[in-house]
């Protein structure tokens, strides 16, 4: 019962936060594309592989590519070593109500980014949270009725995809985006 009400807090305040973000949003078309912001659940080694994969991929089409990886478990592996480019947070880093410490994930949701990419299709609060707080021009993630407000676009991807399959499903969607 506890574990409810910590939820239900936490998802008030996680869509207070989202009504309270102004950012102004449009959409880039693909080739005009220069930065990407890419949140995800690093807890895996497979999909922070994967993660970074198609991140050189990206790169080699001349983007400017930024990760955020959530790692459930207590404190950060100390083998990990983040970078400007590619940052890490742990349950260490999040408040009682298991959203983020703002101060911890500011630098990356203070970026103007032309599009941020949440991989998390487990509707993860910690990683929904920087999706509601970025200041990128447009925030895609995977459809959740609940989590609206947090996102600019959704797509609706039936099954458990891993973060490769989340993040090709938006590289195509992104691709054939015309903008008129």
């Amino acid at each position: 019962m506890l574990k409810k009400i910590i939820q239900t807090i936490a998802e008030t305040y996680l869509l207070a936060q989202a009504k309270l973000n102004k950012t102004k949003r449009n959409t880039t078309p693909f080739d005009q594309i220069k930065t990407i912001g890419i949140v995800y659940d690093a807890t895996l080694d497979a999909s922070t592989l994967e993660v970074k994969a198609i991140t050189r991929k990206l790169m080699a089409m001349g983007k400017v590519i930024y990760t955020l990886g959530f790692i459930d478990k207590k404190n950060l592996p100390i083998d990990l070593e983040p970078n400007t480019k590619e940052d890490y947070f742990c349950r260490q880093d999040l408040h009682w109500h298991n959203l983020p410490i703002k101060e911890r994930i500011s630098r990356f949701t203070n970026e103007p980014f032309d599009y941020l990419l949440n991989l998390s299709v487990s509707h993860q609060l910690p990683l929904i949270s920087v999706s509601a707080q970025s200041k990128a021009k447009c925030r895609i993630g995977a459809f959740h009725k609940k989590y609206t407000s947090c996102y600019d676009i959704m797509l609706n991807e039936h099954g458990q995809k891993s973060a490769a399959e989340l993040l090709d499903a938006y590289i195509l969607y992104l691709y054939k985006l015309k903008n008129d």
